[in-house]
């Protein structure tokens, strides 16, 4: 909860800015998210998931073509082809999905080419984001010596604990297997061209700056949360 709080503190101090806005956009594109494992600890996967995302952000011009961006999106992505992560299960149809809120505050330097046509754009700053939901759910098997049981299980990365609708609750809370973080930060940066004082088109890079990994886990391996994406907006 408290990073929670953290995270709307952020968000609403990022947006009280919006008074001296220039433009305000709305905004929407594909985003793939991977996860970087280091150290030695869980077994864990690392996954690439594929999604998109869709926001709303503000301009603030400082000075000739500086100025300030700031947004709030909601991202999903998903991996349709992860593996099982437990022992003795056998995994089928297995997915991965990751919901989150994030806050981007950029730096942003915008050069007119052609007046009233085509503006190009660099810009660089840190996310911040808020994980709103993280598992990963597949048909399993278990071999139990008495011709063993199936069903569906689904792995809640926040809380650490499963759902199944035939396998004994019980048999899956020793696993000990990974938990996440949900606030998370990024850093990275990007560029874009701006068509008619009115569409924007961008492409841009994320590299995680926390580690993910909470518990015993985080002191002997790091995951971290990169993000490319390509977007498509409007500018008003």
């Amino acid at each position: 909860m408290k990073h929670f709080k953290a995270f709307l503190a952020i968000a609403v101090l990022a947006l009280a800015g919006t008074g001296a806005s220039a433009k305000v956009g709305i905004e929407a594109g594909y985003m793939n998210m991977n996860y970087s494992l280091s150290g030695e600890g869980p077994m864990i996967n690392n996954p690439t998931m594929n999604g998109f995302y869709v926001g709303v952000s503000d301009d603030m011009r400082l000075v000739a073509g500086l100025g300030l961006r700031i947004g709030l999106n909601y991202s999903y992505t998903m991996d349709k082809s992860a593996k099982s992560f437990l022992d003795g299960f056998s995994s089928i149809g297995a997915s991965e999905k990751d919901h989150y809120l994030n806050v981007p505050l950029r730096v942003r330097y915008n050069f007119t080419l052609v007046p009233k046509v085509l503006k190009i754009q660099a810009y660089a700053g840190p996310v911040f984001s808020f994980g709103l939901s993280h598992t990963q759910e597949f048909d399993v098997s278990v071999d139990m010596g008495d011709g063993g049981i199936s069903g569906t299980l689904k792995y809640n990365y926040y809380s650490g604990k499963f759902k199944s609708d035939a396998i004994d609750q019980a048999q899956l809370e020793d696993s000990d297997l990974p938990a996440y973080k949900r606030f998370d930060a990024a850093l990275g940066g990007g560029v874009g061209i701006e068509l008619l004082n009115l569409i924007e088109v961008k492409a841009g890079y994320d590299w995680g700056l926390t580690n993910r990994l909470k518990g015993t886990f985080a002191d002997t391996a790091s995951c971290k949360r990169n993000m490319f994406y390509v977007t498509i907006g409007l500018r008003f």
